[in-house]
């Protein structure tokens, strides 16, 4: 068994109401704790929103929901086991307990038997799994997927397994790859027990990576403008490093293994389906870089292709002015048996300029957002998926050489 850490569960329990919506749980699996918010009118065309790695769903689109809602849809986030605030409530492997806050749970010798914690990896499957039976027990029916970086991964993943399942995808900077990396060296595949020379690899960088000067490094790194990041969301982000599973989690993230099927093939099969799709990307993302883009794209000639500038990794936060007026048109179409192309607004080869909100933060003095009649904007480009640098050309040639190529 083993015993929740003090105060934090019941500290969520008291978080009742946020700007995502009504916050609550749903008890999954092995008494799977997964928590989970729902906003909107129950007859609305139902949107779940999936975030990126490390940060809970409802704190990262919280500058989304209300959009959303007013556009007439039942909106949902959710929380993957292992991040945010969904846990497991008994200790996958007892018997290792540590003093060091997040080391509680999982580093015993045996995997507790009872809640089965063997079965227990954190990894893109698992997720994938757990978005489906989301879809099937809360929701109950097909959804509209919107992804960002890891949840674009997932929201494609499940996509291509379970169309049935997926009214659309609206992928927000999508990462192309999960589960890769020097640690797939090693003897170990993410369940547990974790190994003891893995707790002491993972106590070495955890404390660093969890510090919030390092979150907060890293948000600024990945924003265009990090006046856009807010410090709530730094406090989102380490407040679940501080579940007694969360060590745990982390060292079975890292060593979790990649989906068997690669992201371009999971796209082309999506693509050959009838589920529609949308890209929408940050122009000044450092890690999911303009190239990505240009060859979802490739795969995908059929999909409107937006880029919002100036905004980098994680455009639906630092940039909800413009992807809420992306997001809302394109399920307002779709959902009318439209294509979904915005033509009337954004014709392949267009731009428009979006004001940014006086409410939300920027940095003060040098924002990196344009600035149109004296008024902040973000401009959106409508992408014809064209060649617009040498690297991409190059791909381009690439692709065509090389017919199995597809850049990832």
């Amino acid at each position: 068994g083993g015993v929740a850490a003090p105060g934090l569960m019941e500290r969520q329990d008291e978080e009742q109401e946020g700007a995502a919506g009504e916050s609550r749980y749903w008890t999954w699996r092995e008494g799977w704790r997964i928590h989970y918010t729902e906003a909107g009118p129950k007859d609305g065309a139902p949107v779940v929103l999936l975030s990126g790695f490390g940060i809970g769903a409802s704190t990262h689109y919280d500058r989304n929901v209300e959009a959303l809602v007013e556009a007439g849809h039942r909106v949902f986030t959710m929380d993957y086991m292992g991040q945010g605030k969904s846990w497991p409530t008994a200790d996958p492997a007892p018997g290792g307990s540590s003093d060091q806050e997040g080391f509680e749970w999982g580093f015993g010798a045996e995997a507790n038997t009872d809640i089965d914690g063997a079965s227990l990896t954190y990894s893109c499957t698992l997720w994938t799994e757990q978005v489906k039976a989301f879809l099937e027990t809360i929701v109950e029916g097909p959804a509209f997927l919107a992804g960002n970086s890891l949840g674009g991964y997932v929201s494609v993943m499940l996509a291509s397994q379970h169309p049935e399942m997926v009214r659309g995808l609206f992928l927000i900077n999508p990462t192309p790859v999960w589960g890769v990396g020097a640690q797939r060296l090693f003897p170990y595949s993410g369940g547990y027990p974790v190994p003891s020379w893995i707790r002491g690899y993972a106590s070495q960088y955890w404390d660093t990576i969890r510090n919030p000067k390092t979150i907060r490094s890293m948000l600024d790194m990945v924003y265009a403008d990090a006046g856009r990041v807010g410090e709530d969301l730094v406090s989102a982000i380490e407040a679940p490093t501080r579940f007694p599973a969360a060590a745990s989690a982390f060292a079975s993230i890292l060593c979790s293994p990649p989906s068997k099927v690669p992201f371009a093939t999971m796209l082309m099969t999506v693509r050959d389906g009838d589920t529609p799709i949308a890209l929408c990307y940050g122009k000044q993302d450092p890690w999911i870089t303009p190239l990505w883009g240009h060859r979802a794209k490739r795969l995908l000639s059929a999909a409107p292709y937006w880029e919002i500038s100036p905004a980098g990794h994680c455009p639906h936060h630092e940039a909800p002015e413009a992807v809420n007026f992306l997001m809302t048109r394109w399920l307002a179409e779709v959902t009318a048996g439209r294509p979904g192309t915005l033509d009337e607004d954004l014709s392949p080869g267009a731009s428009v300029k979006v004001g940014a909100s006086p409410d939300l933060p920027r940095t003060a003095g040098k924002s990196a957002l344009w600035v149109t009649n004296g008024q902040p904007t973000f401009s959106i480009k409508s992408c014809d998926g064209k060649a617009r640098t040498p690297f991409e050309a190059l791909d381009d040639v690439f692709s065509q050489i090389f017919t199995s190529y597809r850049g990832y």
